[in-house]
C-alpha cells in the first residue's frame, strides 16, 4: 500500500488529508488548507453572474483563468495576482508539495444581515473570496455559502485512517523465539530489528559489537530501502569482480573469464563504459517507473475505495475515478520504452572534434576569478558578513546583491552555498546587467538572467518569463554553482555537481555581474576561485542537459 501514500496527501500542506473537502474539478482539499488559500477580490470583479449559486457544487462556475489564475501559464511556482488585488505586505508561505498560499487579505467589512457565526465555529468567509484548485489552477469564486457548498470526501477520509492505522502496526523483534515483541532499535550492520531483552542477549554493547550503529526502527526501515548496491562477483569465479562486458555474449564478465573461460576469444569493452552507454535510457526508464508508482498507487486507492460501505459517499466520486481510470490507461498505451543507441554499441573514437577543440583552447579564459559581494551595490535590506562572502537579508521581499567583479569573455565558475533556509523560499542565482532592479527577485526583469529554485524544483527567468520547469530542489548544505561561458555565450546552472535542466541561457554578450536574490528566509556563502567543473572541460555540455 506505500505506493497509495501520494494519493492520500492533500496538494497544498503535503500531509494527509483531514476533512478533506471535494472541488468542483473533482479535486480533494483539506478544509483548513481551502481557508488558507482563499483570495478575496474586489466587488468589480465578481458580479453575481459568475458566483456560485443553487443546491449542488456543479452549479459553481469557474472564473477566467487569463483573470484569476494565481500561476503562470509555465506553471513557474511564482505566484502573482493578476492586478486584482494589492500586493500582499506579507509573505507568501510554500506548503511540501511546492503550491503557495498566500495569507488571505483583510476581510471587507460585513453587511449588517449576515448571520452570526455559532460558537465555537471558524469566523465567516469573506464575501467575494475566491478559492483556485492547487492541482488544476481552475478558479471560482464562492457563493454565500462559502466552503460549505463543497460536500465532504467521507470514502477518502476513510481511507487515510485505515492507511494510518496500517502503517502505525510497530516493528517487531526478529530475534524473538514466540510471540515478537515491539522492536526498539534496528541494526545497521546486522540488519536486524532487536526488543530490548533480544539486544541486551544476542548484541552487547562490547566488543567489535560495540562499534555497530544502532538507530530507531523507523530509520532502520528507511535505510534499509536505501541500502547501498553490494559489488557484483562472478558467478564462474567467485572471488573476482566484475570488470569487463563480453559484447557477444552480451553479459558482465571477469578478468579471469577471459583467461581461462569462453570469453577469451570474444570482444570485450570496460564494464563502465558499457554501463554509461546503457545509461542513456535511465531518462526514460525514470519516466516509466514515476507513471508506474503513480499508477499503482491510482490502483491501490481504487481498491480502498471499493471497500467502502458507504453508497452516497461512493457515488459522489465514482464518476471522477473511473475518469482517472481511463486517461491513465490511455497514457500507458500511447508509446513504448524504446532505447535511444543502437544494438551495436558502436564506440569508434572520433577524434576530430577532439583535436578542433584542442587547437581553440585559450588558457588565459579559463583563468578562475577572486571576486565578493558588492555592498555598494547591494538593496539596503541586504546584510553582508563574513568578509561580504555571505549574505542574508533582512526583508520578506526578494533583494538582490551583485558580486564586485564582472566579466566579459573567458570562462567563469563560482559556487554558492545554503547556510540557512526556512520555510521553502526560492532565492534566485545568475548574472545581471549593472542596472539590475534590486527590489524585485532576480529575472523579474530584462536585466538578469536566473535559475530561481525551491526545496522541490527550479525554473530559468529572465524579462519575467519562465521556462524549464526541472525537478530537484535545494535544502540547508546545499551548493548551487553557476558556469557563465563567453566561447560559447552560455549560462549554467547547477545543484550539488549535478547539472540543472538544460543550458539555462545562450547568446550571452557584453559585461554580466554575479547575482542573487533572497529574503530573510535564507542566508547563502559565496566561493570563488574555483576551477571549471570536470564534466565541462572533458566534455561538453548539451542542450538537452546531459554531457556529451
Amino acid at each position: 500500500m506505500d505506493e497509495m501514500e501520494e494519493e492520500l496527501k492533500c496538494p497544498v500542506c503535503g500531509s494527509f488529508f483531514r476533512e478533506p473537502i471535494i472541488l468542483p474539478c473533482t479535486h480533494n482539499i483539506c478544509q483548513a488548507c481551502a481557508r488558507n488559500i482563499l483570495v478575496q477580490t474586489p466587488d468589480a470583479e465578481s458580479p453575481q453572474s459568475s458566483r456560485a449559486s443553487g443546491s449542488g457544487v456543479s452549479d459553481y462556475d469557474y472564473l477566467d483563468l487569463d483573470k484569476m489564475s494565481l500561476y503562470s501559464e509555465a506553471d513557474s511556482g511564482y505566484g502573482s495576482y493578476g492586478g486584482f488585488v494589492s500586493t500582499p505586505t506579507t509573505p507568501c508561505q510554500k506548503s511540501p508539495n511546492g503550491v503557495r498560499v498566500f495569507p488571505p487579505s483583510a476581510p471587507h467589512p460585513q453587511p449588517e444581515h449576515h448571520l452570526l457565526p455559532q460558537p465555537g465555529s471558524l469566523p465567516p468567509i469573506p464575501r467575494n473570496s475566491c478559492i483556485t484548485c492547487p492541482q488544476c489552477h481552475r478558479s471560482l469564486i464562492l457563493d454565500e455559502r462559502g466552503l460549505r457548498g463543497f460536500p465532504k470526501n467521507r470514502v477518502l477520509e476513510g481511507v487515510v485512517d485505515r492507511y494510518q492505522q496500517s502503517k502505525a502496526a510497530a516493528l517487531k523483534c526478529q530475534l524473538c523465539e514466540k510471540s515478537p515483541k515491539e522492536a526498539t532499535v534496528m541494526c545497521e550492520q546486522c540488519d536486524v530489528f532487536y526488543c530490548d531483552p533480544c539486544r541486551l542477549r544476542c548484541h552487547p554493547p562490547r566488543g567489535p559489537l560495540a562499534k555497530h550503529r544502532l538507530v530507531p526502527p523507523a530509520q532502520g526501515r528507511i535505510s534499509r530501502r536505501a541500502s547501498p548496491r553490494k559489488t557484483s562477483t562472478c558467478t564462474e569465479h567467485e572471488l573476482e569482480n566484475l570488470s569487463m562486458y563480453c559484447v557477444q555474449c552480451k553479459m558482465p564478465v571477469c578478468y579471469q573469464c577471459l583467461e581461462e573461460g569462453k570469453h577469451g576469444t570474444h570482444e570485450v569493452k570496460a564494464l563502465g563504459a558499457m554501463w554509461k552507454l546503457h545509461k542513456v535510457v535511465r531518462d526514460q526508464i525514470s519516466h516509466c517507473t514515476v507513471k508506474l508508482r503513480q499508477t499503482t498507487g491510482l490502483m491501490e486507492y481504487c481498491m480502498e475505495v471499493i471497500k467502502e460501505n458507504d453508497p452516497s459517499g461512493f457515488l459522489q466520486i465514482s464518476d471522477a475515478l473511473i475518469r482517472r481510470v481511463h486517461v491513465t490507461e490511455g497514457q500507458w498505451g500511447k508509446g513504448t520504452l524504446t532505447p535511444r543507441m543502437n544494438s551495436d554499441f558502436d564506440l569508434t573514437l572520433d577524434s576530430g572534434p577532439l583535436l578542433q577543440t584542442i587547437h581553440q583552447l585559450d588558457f588565459v579564459q579559463m583563468k578562475v576569478a577572486w571576486f565578493t559581494f558588492d555592498p555598494a551595490s547591494a538593496h539596503q535590506d541586504i546584510v553582508l558578513s563574513n568578509d561580504n562572502l555571505t549574505v542574508s537579508c533582512n526583508s520578506y521581499d526578494d533583494r538582490v546583491v551583485m558580486g564586485n567583479s564582472a566579466f566579459s569573455r573567458g570562462v567563469h565558475y563560482w559556487e554558492m552555498t545554503v547556510d540557512r533556509y526556512d520555510n521553502h523560499p526560492d532565492p534566485a542565482f545568475g548574472v545581471a546587467r549593472a542596472d539590475v532592479l534590486k527590489d524585485v527577485m532576480l529575472g523579474k526583469d530584462d536585466k538578469a538572467w536566473a535559475m530561481y529554485v525551491d526545496n522541490n524544483r527550479s525554473w530559468f527567468m529572465h524579462n519575467n518569463s519562465h521556462t524549464n520547469r526541472t525537478d530537484g530542489g535545494i535544502g540547508k548544505g546545499a551548493t548551487i554553482g553557476i558556469l557563465l561561458d563567453f566561447t560559447r555565450g552560455i549560462l549554467i546552472f547547477l545543484i550539488n555537481d549535478e547539472q540543472q535542466g538544460p543550458v539555462a541561457f545562450e547568446a550571452l554578450e557584453g559585461v554580466y555581474y554575479p547575482a542573487i536574490s533572497l529574503n530573510r528566509n535564507v542566508q547563502i556563502t559565496l566561493h570563488t576561485g574555483l576551477p571549471i567543473p570536470d564534466f565541462y572541460t572533458t566534455g561538453e555540455a548539451d542542450p538537452t542537459g546531459s554531457v556529451c
